[in-house]
């Protein structure tokens, strides 16, 4: 599955400031609170559930980054034009974008969210099950969505146990389909 070049993904939120001289707080969305280290370049935008993945720039605005560095779970930024304490203040709650063409490569078997949405979910015998319709970020391990080509739509949670394979190239998810899974 490749995304557009212009395809932009949520990398992070802002929760708060820090300080008085204009840092903010990000919670990143996956990965560890450095993750913006040697980022120069971050797009700006609402940060709503559905704005996972969007396909354009439209309503996001390319901000600078004059500093990023971790905090605990947290990276505290500092955003060109960001001096003061009220200016942050009117960030809170929006969401800090990647091109996905940016987005630093993963380790080997990790994958970003938007990355499994659209996959078909097949079981480890053969069978196709359904489409992988979203990826849902739990506290405990991410949960994929399936819209199950023949009955209900079901949940699976993403651990090595269940999902076995993942071929993006190919377009699917292999699951090993255990009774009461769906």
């Amino acid at each position: 599955m490749s995304s557009e070049r212009g395809q932009l993904v949520l990398v992070g939120w802002i929760v708060g400031t820090h300080g008085v001289r204009g840092e903010i707080r990000v919670k990143p969305c996956a990965g560890s609170s450095d993750r913006f280290s040697g980022v120069a370049r971050v797009f700006l935008g609402p940060a709503d559930a559905d704005a996972g993945a969007c396909a354009g720039r439209d309503g996001y605005r390319p901000v600078e980054l004059e500093s990023a560095r971790p905090h605990g779970p947290l990276a505290l930024l500092r955003i060109a034009g960001v001096a003061d304490v009220d200016s942050a203040l009117a960030l809170i709650g929006m969401g800090l974008y990647l091109p996905a063409c940016e987005l630093p490569r993963l380790p080997e078997g990790e994958f970003y969210s938007f990355e499994l949405a659209g996959l078909i979910c097949e079981s480890t015998t053969g069978g196709r099950l359904g489409v992988v319709v979203e990826v849902l970020e739990m506290p405990a391990n991410d949960v994929l969505l399936i819209r199950a080509d023949q009955g209900p739509d079901f949940l699976v949670p993403a651990v090595s146990d269940i999902v076995r394979h993942v071929d993006l190239a190919g377009g699917r998810l292999i699951i090993d389909d255990r009774p009461g899974l769906r």
